[in-house]
């Protein structure tokens, strides 16, 4: 069974990537660089899916 501790962890981890991605779009559009924006919409759904699947769970594990 995964530790509590790791799935904290990775929670904090995917947050971090979503600002991350968030601060590559708005230079993407500051740029005028559609390709970067498009792309990184893309990469948002996907971390989408992680939040669901690893920080809710988390969540759910410190209530």
């Amino acid at each position: 069974m995964i530790e509590k501790t790791k799935i904290r962890e990775m929670a904090d981890l995917i947050a971090s990537i979503k600002r991350e991605a968030e601060t590559l779009k708005e230079l993407g559009c500051a740029c005028d660089i559609k390709c970067v924006e498009m792309n990184v919409v893309r990469m948002c759904a996907m971390i989408k899916m992680l939040e669901l699947n690893i920080t809710d769970v988390a969540d759910i594990l410190e209530a």
